[in-house]
């Protein structure tokens, strides 16, 4: 089964892919990541008791310029899965983590007195959408984000090959996607959290789409092969 992947992925994923459910997982990136330059002093980043981190991309961009030492007694939230290892490769240990971040939103609202979480710092993309503010903000709690990367676009062609499945990693990928290809209710689209389903809803009917038990490529893959167990029965 050719599968289709929307992002480059390791050498193991691919070997687990193949070895473990027999798909062959072709990488192809649908986004271009660019770092953007950004201003941000230690005096600044001492203002802020708590940091939220909602993709691995912006874990690198923004902990390269900063020294993570002054993280060091903060809060730190983050998306279980890629943003969460990024994270802990760098020594800091996520207080709250969470599949998605509609759930991170709530847990951090759920324990603002515990951690005492006043000020909130959000290190983004430029296509991050807006979700955490909406969650967070009118509970009391200060919130700002701050671009550190550039997701461009970048659509593929891949409709004559015969993918009968493809992953998707962000809204972004499935906009890049839908420039150059066509959604067909003959594949199957597995996406990595709620957000991506709700972008996939906006250009095709989702019945033979699934969302990630867990944001990462291994539960991805598999999400599709109980998908394609289910559909045998």
């Amino acid at each position: 089964m050719m599968v289709l992947s929307t992002k480059q992925l390791n050498m193991d994923i691919k070997r687990k892919a193949k070895e473990e459910f027999g798909f062959n997982l072709v990488c192809k990136s649908f986004t271009k990541i660019k770092k953007t330059d950004f201003v941000c002093t230690p005096f600044t980043l001492e203002s802020y008791d708590s940091y939220a981190f909602t993709s691995a991309n912006a874990v690198q961009y923004f902990l390269e310029n900063i020294d993570k030492k002054l993280l060091a007694e903060k809060n730190i939230f983050a998306l279980q899965g890629a943003t969460r290892d990024e994270l802990l490769l760098r020594n800091l240990v996520p207080r709250i983590t969470a599949p998605n971040v509609n759930e991170l939103g709530k847990l951090i609202k759920l324990n603002k007195a515990v951690l005492n979480i006043q000020k909130i710092l959000h290190p983004i993309g430029n296509l991050t959408l807006p979700d955490l503010r909406y969650v967070v903000t009118g509970s009391g709690m200060s919130y700002q984000d701050l671009t550190v990367y550039q997701t461009e676009l970048n659509p593929i062609p891949v409709d004559a090959i015969p993918f009968e499945a493809i992953l998707f990693f962000s809204p972004s990928a499935i906009d890049s996607f839908s420039f150059a290809n066509r959604f067909s209710s003959e594949r199957i689209y597995i996406c990595i959290g709620n957000t991506t389903f709700t972008r996939l809803q906006y250009y095709t009917d989702t019945y033979n789409a699934v969302i990630a038990k867990n944001p990462t490529p291994e539960a991805m893959l598999m999400a599709l092969y109980k998908k394609m167990k289910y559909d045998k029965k």
